[in-house]
């Protein structure tokens, strides 16, 4: 039965540093490593198979998945990791899982009668829009046991559970690929559909995993008021986190949402080949530290401890880690894909100098996007996506009616970046007005 041992207030720090930070990060970090370092020499002979016009269609499916996964968790699975009790944890994780499978029914619903109907407000043919429930349901059950997984500190398993799904994905983008003269649907559908199957792979894993060292049971006679009672107490997750999320991934995926219906799918796809090289990195690093950070910043917010030291030491160093990265895709990001992907990729590098200020703030933005979690200001994080939301549908206008597909992007990426800007800003004042919190009461009880 797997528990949870919080270390003691005395040696939190050093442990943080020198053994759990180190062991924990390692292993998702590997995993990561091999698992995209695959994904990137798979993109090396995907790029060659499909054509900028096929990932345009990819990602816009994916923008959808990436807007509707919010609705199906609620967000309620931040919250197994924030539990007070592992009881309440237990309790979390099933009706969250109960809460995607039901929403993702109603979706698979919705998309039928759009099929059958012949009515359809999203720019993809009928056999993505039925892919699209299916998809939303199996990426919330692995956000959902993925952040179970993180309150144990069982990172080994989620390791294992992304490669899977990546080596299971990757594989099958090829062998679709290959069978795309053969078989017609597959023109279309290879790509989504081999990620919906490496989803599956990877869920089969999880609940393999699950079945072996299960959470600790909740107890079934709770009753109906009880739980109410404990869904209200985590209530800034559906109230103000959701919302929040709702508002930045519907923000992000605006280019592929509403340009689409404005300008040719090829300009998509070579934006879309730069999206995925830039920003990939970002999340994978930032969903590392995130698993890492967030339960033992979250335990020393318990423990009234010091906070804001450890996240200027982590900004330092990985700061010092990006920048020279950063400064050598900008100078020489043309040559570099089009010798990766070949010629049909051509342009690409504009789209990539345009994202890397953006890259820049946004990992240091969602590195510490577990703050708001920590320190109960949710409300504040949301009011930033929504600034965000109107200041990228502004910047896309003005591309839009200047039928500059070009401009849009320079435009969006660059009121993006000034955004994450601040909201770095903003998490170091939430730390800061923290520590500086305890340092008062030091002072009043001495």
């Amino acid at each position: 039965m797997l528990s949870i041992v919080p270390p003691s207030a005395k040696h939190f720090a050093s442990s943080l540093i020198h053994s759990h930070w180190i062991k924990d990060s390692g292993k998702l970090l590997s995993a990561n490593i091999v698992a995209q370092g695959v994904a990137f020499l798979a993109y090396m002979v995907l790029s060659r198979l499909f054509t900028p016009a096929d990932f345009a269609l990819y990602n816009i499916f994916f923008s959808y998945i990436e807007v509707l996964i919010i609705l199906s968790t609620g967000k309620y699975e931040l919250a197994i990791v924030k539990a007070h009790t592992d009881t309440e944890a237990a309790h979390l994780f099933r009706i969250t899982l109960w809460l995607n499978g039901i929403v993702s029914a109603l979706l698979l619903l919705l998309a039928l009668v759009m099929v059958l109907c012949g009515v359809s407000f999203i720019p993809l043919p009928s056999s993505l829009i039925l892919l699209i429930p299916l998809m939303v349901f199996f990426c919330g059950t692995t956000r959902v046991y993925t952040f179970a997984f993180t309150r144990f500190r069982q990172f080994g398993k989620i390791a294992a559970s992304e490669v899977v799904t990546s080596f299971s994905g990757v594989g099958l983008k090829i062998l679709f690929g290959f069978l795309n003269g053969v078989l017609k649907v597959l023109h279309t559908m290879g790509l989504p559909l081999a990620t919906v199957m490496g989803k599956v792979a990877g869920n089969i894993y999880y609940r393999l995993a699950y079945l072996r060292h299960p959470l600790p049971p909740a107890p079934r006679t709770d009753t109906w008021r009880q739980l109410k009672e404990m869904l209200h107490r985590y209530s800034n997750f559906p109230r103000y986190s959701a919302p929040k999320e709702l508002v930045s991934s519907f923000s992000a995926n605006l280019p592929f949402i509403w340009l689409g219906a404005y300008f040719n799918n090829v300009l998509i796809g070579l934006f879309s080949l730069a999206l995925t090289f830039t920003m990939r990195p970002v999340n994978i690093l930032a969903n590392i530290f995130e698993k890492i950070f967030y339960p033992s910043t979250n335990q020393r917010y318990i423990n009234n401890q010091p906070i804001r030291r450890e996240i200027y030491r982590f900004l330092l160093a990985l700061n010092t880690c990006v920048v020279p990265v950063l400064l050598v895709a900008f100078f020489f990001a043309e040559p570099i894909f089009t010798f990766l992907f070949g010629s049909r990729w051509i342009g690409t590098g504009y789209y990539v100098r345009c994202l890397l200020p953006w890259v820049l703030f946004l990992i240091n933005a969602n590195s510490l996007a577990f703050l708001p979690n920590v320190f109960n200001t949710q409300r504040v994080d949301f009011l930033f996506q929504l600034v965000q939301l109107l200041l990228r549908v502004v910047a896309l206008a003005v591309g839009c009616y200047r039928q500059d597909f070009a401009l849009s992007i320079l435009l969006f990426c660059q009121v993006s970046a000034v955004v994450q800007a601040l909201q770095v800003l903003w998490y170091l004042y939430q730390t800061h007005r923290y520590d500086h919190s305890l340092s008062l009461q030091d002072q009043l009880q001495s």
